[in-house]
């Protein structure tokens, strides 16, 4: 049984660092939000993609549904968002900001912080999530392995997920797994069968995958 929901509603908030650029993003919340679980998603790369991906915007009112806070929204240089994209480099100062601002928002549980990243979001997420203990899981949908190449300068400790499709180009299964193999701390592997990279036309599937994930993650006492 799913909950009703607000329509969503466009914020900004400012990125961290200096200069701290404006971001422009959507949250999706339940009508009664309380100790609800905050969840961030982070969107592919941000040359051909934005925060309305198909995938980003079936998720984010899907977890909404099921009484969970989301927070989708555009990196520095994508949409309205101000600044220029630097293809990694500066990008997870937008996932600080973004963070602060969920957390400011009424009715979030601060102690189940999740950020799911797709593709280019995903590594940006394998690159500040370890360096930030307010985030308590991620998930990981199609990260591209090749900017991996070196590993991350930290591991994250904490549960994570990663999604794949059976025919992802950028995220190959066979690769996947030996990466994920050599990943600290709780993990594991979903793959959505028929997908590719960007999963178009298996939107539901993944977001139902990722949905068993949070919703089991969300009701474990102090993870």
């Amino acid at each position: 049984m799913t909950l009703s929901v607000q329509a969503e509603r466009p914020i900004t908030f400012h990125s961290k660092g200096q200069p701290a650029f404006l971001l422009e993003g959507v949250v999706h919340a339940p009508l009664k939000a309380e100790h609800a679980p905050i969840v961030i998603i982070c969107h592919p790369q941000p040359a051909s993609s934005d925060m309305n991906d198909t995938l980003n915007v079936a998720l984010a009112k899907q977890l909404a549904e099921e009484g969970m806070i989301v927070l989708r929204f555009n990196f520095r240089g994508v949409g309205r968002s101000q600044g220029q994209q630097t293809d990694g480099r500066l990008e997870p100062l937008d996932l600080a900001g973004a963070i602060d601002a969920a957390l400011t928002f009424p009715g979030v549980n601060p102690a189940k912080l999740c950020v799911v990243g797709h593709g280019f979001g995903a590594y940006t997420t394998m690159l500040y999530a370890p360096f930030d203990m307010r985030i308590r899981t991620i998930v990981a949908i199609s990260l591209p392995l090749f900017r991996a190449t070196s590993g991350f300068p930290r591991q994250f400790e904490r549960p994570k997920l990663f999604v794949t499709g059976e025919f992802d180009e950028i995220c190959p299964l066979y690769k996947l797994e030996p990466f994920v193999e050599q990943q600290a701390g709780p993990k594991g592997i979903k793959v959505i069968v028929g997908a590719r990279h960007l999963m178009r036309g298996y939107e539901q599937p993944a977001v139902q995958a990722i949905l068993k994930y949070l919703k089991t993650w969300a009701s474990m006492p102090g993870v």
